[in-house]
This record gives C-alpha cells, structure tokens and sequence, in this order.
C-alpha cells in the first residue's frame, strides 16, 4: 500500500484498489479490452473515469475499444437506471436526439438523489439499449464519448451496460444484468431483494399523467425488472415522489404457457395415416411448424417440403406431385394463411389432404421467433383466413403450441418477456 499526501500522484493497475477517506471509500479500476500500448483511460482521467461495457452486448457485438469500468467498490445492492427518458432527455424538445450534444439531464433532482445512493452503499448502474450500433446507425465511439459526458456532468462513479443489438443482452432480456452479476462486480453476490430499476419504457397509457398526452413508447424497462423480480419505479415516481401511473403489460405471458397442455384437438385424432396423404400446415411464422412436423411426423416417412429450402411455392407444389407420384405421403410446412394457397396442394386428385391448424397466437409467435433471434417475416398478417372443411379438406386438427425444453436455462429464458 502507498500513502499519497495533497499534491501527491500514483499509479493504480489492473484490480488496483484507491482508498479514500481513511480507507473509507475503495475504488477498484478493471480495464476491459484495452489494446496494448494503448494509454490506461482511467490514468488519462482519473476519479472523473467512468465504465461502458459494450463488448459483449448484442448478438452483432461491436469490437471492446478502450472501454473500461470504473466504479466505487462492489456493492451488494444495486440501483439500476436507464438513460434516455430517464437521466436525459433531448434539449431540442425532439422524440430522438438531433446530435451527439442534444442532451440535458431530465430533472435537476437526479444528481443528488443518485449521490444519496452512493452515499447509502448502492451501487448505480446505468442499463441502455441502442440498437443504432449494430444497425451501423450510431458509432459506437460517438455514444461511449456521450455517455461520459453525461457521467462529467453527474460527477458520479456509475458503471454503465449498452445492448448494442437483438438478443439475450437487450432490454427487457436480462442478459446485462447477468453480466453485470457474474463478470461484473468483482465476485460480489448482488442482493437482488436490496435493488431496483427505474425506467420510462413503463406501459403507461395516453394521458397517464396531466401534461403527459403521448403513452411510453414499450413496456421494455418495466419488463426487465418484471423478469429479474426487481421494484420497479418510474423516473416521474423515484426523482419526483408523483403517485403510481397506471400502466398495461402485453397480452401475452410466457410464464403462463402450459407445458403440460394437450397436443391437439381433437385430443382422439391420429397424427399420421397409413395411408397416402398431404398435410397442410396454416400458422404463423413461430407457430411450432417446423419443429412439430419433425418430431411429430417426418420420423413416420412424410416428404417434407417447406419454401424456406425449396425457395417458392413452386417448387413445393412441384414437390408434392413428385412424391405422391412416386406413393409417399407429403407435409407442406408453410404459412399458407389463405385459401388460395391452401388450395395448391388440396387439389391432388385420389388423396386425402388434412389441415393442421397451428393455434398458437400472433403475440405467442412473435415471442417465438424474438426468443429464438428469428429474423422477422414480412408476411402480412391480416391476410390469415381460418380454414374450413369446405376447402376441401378431410380433416382440421387444431394444433397447440406445447414448449419443450432441453435444459433449465433455456426454460428460464423462454419465460421472460421478450418484449415491450
């Protein structure tokens, strides 16, 4: 240890601890991704340091560039914030911010409540989504550069997490948050119970409040503390004191889905026939299709034709005539959302075609395919059309969405909202 007197100056390294305050307050300095040769930022800027981590936010992760954290110790109890909407807001009076410098901190009571924070042992973390990074929209560098302006005006130690793209680490997934509890705090075990989050992405509706007209844009950050089990606060309601707004979360909850749900309706019918057949799946994109047909029915001899592999109808349609013409039985996975293109494969003379109606829901199916990290369809989805016997099938099975999962962590995933 070194005793620095005023005036004095040393030289902290990596997991370097700083006591101030006769060893009252421990500031610890990690250093992430930092190229060699590269000047230490914390050494550049001292106690005015302050933490990004982007390296690992995303699916389509931008490169670590010089991005380090910075914070006061490593505290049992966090208190989570995000950014836009909640710290700043644009002085330009725009929805989005016209410039790099088009900011300003959204309410003069938000620099000493966070300090009250610090001072009561929490430790703040700011949690943001932008995905402008991965979508080549914001430079990664631009917004590392804002968001330590913002922290110099603060004048506080914050350590700051950015979901630069889709997947597990974006708002309201709690990726960052795990990030932040197993490679983030220095081994401490943060006190979920002792934390909390506040956010404006809160699903609160037009007119929520006097003066409030337009509602939140998403439920994303009301979400996220939903999903880690955190108390969640509004900007309006953790800096200002105003009374509880209401406020709507989606329809869908996937902590509500039935593992143990029948498979189909009617629950006596048979999957498969002995005899030749054409199955026509109708259901949205991440409905189950695909995994049902090859769990379910591939396994029995079907020919499974789907336009993702073929690339057009045409080729499916192609494709089934060729099969039936050679005695196999076919299973058409596709959306096939209207009679019109149902009726391309029911018109195979001599055969039996039967609908396999996939009931799962659109908000089920866009969680679906969020969970998955399944690129969005531009299917347009007002042009689904119920189908009937009357098309010419012999049979319509309703066919339920039932997860499976083949681990807990992937079960813990799928139970979380996906979306606001």
């Amino acid at each position: 240890a070194e005793a620095l007197g005023r005036g004095q100056s040393g030289i902290l390294t990596e997991s370097g601890t700083l006591h101030l305050v006769n060893q009252s307050y421990p500031f610890t300095v990690h250093f992430t991704g930092r190229p060699a040769g590269t000047p230490s930022a914390a050494s550049q800027k001292g106690l005015k340091s302050k933490s990004m981590d982007n390296g690992e936010m995303g699916r389509k992760a931008v490169p670590k560039r010089s991005i380090h954290e910075f914070f006061a110790g490593s505290p049992k109890k966090v208190a989570g914030f995000d950014i836009d909407g909640c710290i700043i807001t644009t002085k330009s009076g725009k929805v989005f911010p016209t410039s790099p410098d088009d900011w300003r901190i959204l309410y003069p009571e938000i620099q000493p409540r966070l300090a009250s924070l610090l001072k009561k042992g929490y430790k703040v973390v700011f949690f943001t989504n932008q995905m402008g990074i991965s979508r080549g929209k914001l430079r990664p560098e631009v917004f590392k550069s804002k968001v330590e302006d913002i922290l110099q005006t603060l004048q506080l130690p914050v350590q700051v997490f950015v979901a630069t793209g889709p997947g597990i680490y974006r708002k309201p997934v709690i990726g960052m948050w795990q990030h932040l509890c197993e490679k983030a705090n220095a081994g401490v075990t943060v006190d979920q119970s002792e934390s909390f989050y506040v956010g404006d992405a809160a699903g609160r509706p037009v007119n929520w409040a006097p003066g409030k007209k337009k509602k939140d844009f998403s439920c994303s950050d009301r979400l996220f503390a939903l999903n880690l089990g955190l108390q969640f606060h509004t900007p309006e309601e953790f800096f200002l004191g105003w009374k509880k707004a209401p406020f709507s979360l989606p329809t869908f909850d996937p902590r509500k889905l039935d593992s143990m749900a029948r498979l189909c309706d009617p629950p006596t019918a048979s999957l498969t026939s002995t005899s030749q057949e054409i199955i026509v799946a109708v259901g949205f994109p991440g409905s189950g299709k695909s995994t049902f047909f090859q769990t379910h029915i591939v396994p029995k001899g079907y020919e499974y034709v789907n336009r993702d592999t073929l690339g057009s109808w045409q080729n499916c349609v192609k494709a089934c005539e060729r099969g039936l013409k050679e005695g196999r039985s076919i299973a058409v996975d596709n959306t096939n959302p209207d009679p019109e293109s149902r009726k391309r494969y029911c018109k195979s003379a001599g055969v039996p075609c039967r609908c396999f109606n996939f009931m799962a829901s659109m908000e089920l199916a866009k969680h679906n395919n969020r969970v998955s990290i399944c690129s969005v369809t531009n299917l347009h989805l007002n042009k689904f059309v119920t189908p009937t016997l009357s098309e010419g099938f012999s049979e319509i099975l309703q066919i339920h969405f039932v997860p499976n999962f083949a681990d807990s962590q992937l079960e813990a995933l799928y139970r979380q909202f996906s979306e606001g």
